[in-house]
């Protein structure tokens, strides 16, 4: 999470904010029935939103890099080579 604060991408109250929502909101979805290949992704759309109402509660004015942190700590909260790994294709299954 380094990476984000070197990028002054949001401060430590709204990156901490960010990262707790989406990781308790990631671990609520996997307890439906919603594929694990598409959990990456929805862990970003909603790190994004959930960055883009991080700035709006700490009173900032910084949307787009509120929604990049977001976009970024739902990746890393979800395993973003997860994402990639559920789209491959076995090598017995191509035809």
């Amino acid at each position: 999470m380094d990476y984000i604060q070197q990028l002054n991408l949001g401060t430590t109250a709204e990156l901490m904010l960010t990262i707790l929502v989406v990781f308790v909101l990631t671990q609520a979805v996997k307890q439906t029935k919603i594929p694990n290949q598409y959990m990456p992704w929805l862990s970003m759309i909603v790190g994004v939103l959930v960055g883009l109402l991080s700035v709006l509660v700490t009173a900032d004015h910084n949307y787009l890099s509120g929604a990049v942190m977001g976009l970024l700590v739902g990746g890393f909260t979800s395993g973003l080579f997860d994402g990639f790994k559920g789209f491959q294709i076995k090598e017995g299954d191509k035809k």
